[in-house]
C-alpha cells in the first residue's frame, strides 16, 4: 500500500477529531446555574450543554456565569441555566480542520463549539484544545 504524501498526512491531523475533548457535560434545562457549576467543577469543563428532550438545546459557559448572573442577579442561587444559556448551539464536524473551527468561533464570538460525527454531538472543542494544536502543528515544523 502507498505511504499517503506528506501534505495529506499533515491536513488529516489538523481535523477537529484529534484535539477536542470526547464526551459531552450536560445539564437539564431547568437545572440552577449552581447546579451547572458544579457540574462544570466536577468535571473540570469550562461548559455545559444544556438538554431538553433528550436534545441539546444550548450552552452555559464560565464566563456566562460570571458575565450574566454573578455581575447582573441579585438573587444567582435561582437563576435556571434556561435564562442564560447560549442559543443555537453551535456545532462542527469532527472531520472539519481546526482552522475551519477557529473561524466558526470567531465569528460567532465564542471560546467553545459542540462537535458532532453524523449530526450527533459527540464532545466539545474550546480555545483551549488550540494549545495543544499549536504545540503539535510547530513542534513538528522544528523537527
Amino acid at each position: 500500500m502507498p505511504e499517503e504524501p506528506k501534505e495529506r498526512r499533515s491536513v488529516s491531523q489538523d481535523e477537529v477529531r484529534f484535539y477536542m475533548t470526547h464526551g459531552v457535560t450536560s445539564v437539564i434545562h431547568n437545572a440552577t446555574v449552581t447546579e451547572a457549576a458544579q457540574t462544570m467543577f466536577d468535571t473540570r469543563q469550562g461548559s455545559v450543554l444544556v438538554e431538553q428532550n433528550g436534545t441539546y438545546i444550548g450552552i452555559v459557559t464560565e464566563g456566562d456565569i460570571s458575565k450574566r448572573v454573578i455581575a447582573q442577579i441579585e438573587k444567582p442561587i435561582e437563576v435556571r441555566v434556561e435564562e442564560i444559556m447560549s442559543q443555537p448551539l453551535i456545532h462542527i464536524e469532527s472531520s472539519e480542520l481546526m482552522a475551519k473551527a477557529f473561524l466558526v468561533m470567531q465569528k460567532h464570538g465564542v471560546r467553545h463549539i459542540a462537535v458532532s460525527e453524523n449530526n450527533k454531538i459527540t464532545g466539545m472543542l474550546s480555545i483551549r484544545n488550540f494549545s495543544a494544536y499549536y504545540v503539535r502543528k510547530f513542534s513538528k515544523r522544528q523537527s
